[in-house]
């Protein structure tokens, strides 16, 4: 554990936002360009360990997993995350672990351990270890809103840690990038009841990131996921009750992978390729601004917002926000509208009553997909490039 600043290194920040269609191509200039290799080597001269014995925890986005995808849109994508393993492995950093923690759906389903999980989706575990942070919980004081907590050791007694993120929208936050992927890191189970009902879900991360930095943040934005319940479920068109297509889905092929060694450098890109205004956000990105301030950093690549983005409204954020805090609501429409695959997660309880509740939730889940109500981003580029070719 380290309380300084991680960024705190003589390494030159960069975002590097690489698009190309050969993913793992993308991946690796990503690297290259961001510095990871300089950065992940400064701090292992740091700590004064051999490579090999440098611990780096990796914590993709997994556990809102309902069923297999091809290609991945809830989760990051099991392919990148080995291929960048074994390319540490490879320089010689071979003591790594994917982490997650557990959610709500495992008080609704069974099989929701991470490492069943993981496997289910490619992540196999091959030449790294996965653990379950919530089954590796020790008593640690935080302060502030999360108090006399938890934290799961791998997470605690890493000495490089990365997000890496899936690019997808969010009904509470409008987006769901590196910041918010480490709130998967708190290791309770319920997390409505412990990191909504109890504490505000925004503050217990940033009080977390504030005793266990992250020093390396990506986003996987090959295919990304917009506006309404973006971070549940892709659909490749929205079709009526006739069967006829209304409209396209939220499915965007994206072809991008974002990486820094700034966690809020990469957040601010990863929003603004969205079309969000981080300078504007009331929730993760401006509570971590005042507690760690902005560091300054260059962004290369592509600057462009995404093709027919969709993003959600500020009412809509506001209102599932009161929602999450509900308790028995929250839980009522979190576990309804989870489309979930029930060979893979079979439910602890098949009764009518369920069984009606997951038809409403459904109904109401398609019609608010369907509507694709929300702010279509005006496209625009930030960079002294124009990528869209004005």
């Amino acid at each position: 554990m380290t309380t300084a600043d991680v960024r705190d290194i003589d390494v030159p920040s960069v975002v590097a936002a690489v698009r190309n269609t050969d993913k793992f191509a993308a991946l690796e200039t990503m690297l290259e360009q961001s510095r990871f290799w300089d950065t992940l080597e400064a701090q292992r001269s740091r700590s004064g360990k051999p490579a090999g014995e440098f611990l780096v925890v990796l914590k993709p986005n997994f556990m809102m997993t309902i069923k297999i995808e091809d290609p991945p849109l809830v989760y990051t994508d099991p392919e990148l995350v080995e291929h960048w393993i074994t390319r540490m492995a490879e320089a010689g950093y071979t003591n790594v672990r994917v982490v997650e923690a557990q959610n709500v759906y495992g008080l609704w389903y069974r099989n929701r351990g991470v490492t069943h999980v993981a496997r289910v989706i490619g992540l196999d575990g091959d030449g790294y270890d996965v653990h379950d942070l919530t089954d590796e919980q020790f008593p640690f004081d935080y302060g502030g809103s999360l108090g006399q907590h938890f934290v799961g050791e791998s997470w605690r007694d890493a000495d490089f840690r990365i997000s890496f993120a899936k690019n997808k929208t969010h009904d509470v936050s409008h987006c769901t990038l590196v910041l918010k992927n480490t709130y998967g890191c708190l290791p309770a189970k319920d997390k409505f009841t412990e990191y909504h009902q109890k504490r505000e879900v925004d503050t217990a991360t940033i009080d977390a990131l504030r005793h266990f930095p992250v020093h390396f943040a990506a986003i996987d934005a090959t295919w990304s996921l917009d506006g309404p319940l973006g971070y549940k479920e892709g659909f490749d068109v929205v079709r009526d009750e006739d069967g006829r297509v209304q409209n396209e889905g939220n499915i965007h092929r994206t072809d991008t992978v974002i990486g820094g060694r700034d966690l809020l450098a990469v957040e601010r890109v990863g929003m603004m390729k969205m079309g969000l205004d981080p300078d504007q956000d009331t929730r993760f990105y401006r509570l971590a601004v005042e507690e760690f301030g902005e560091r300054e950093f260059e962004w290369i690549g592509d600057t462009c917002t995404y093709d027919e983005w969709l993003n959600i409204g500020e009412a809509t954020c506001l209102q599932l926000d009161i929602g999450e805090e509900l308790g028995v609501i929250a839980h009522f429409f979190g576990e309804s509208m989870a489309h979930v695959d029930p060979v893979l997660f079979p439910p602890y309880k098949t009764t009518w009553v369920r069984r009606l509740m997951h038809f409403v939730g459904r109904y109401f889940f398609v019609r608010k997909v369907r509507g694709r109500k929300g702010i279509r981003v005006v496209p625009k580029c930030h960079g002294p490039v124009d990528c869209l070719g004005n």
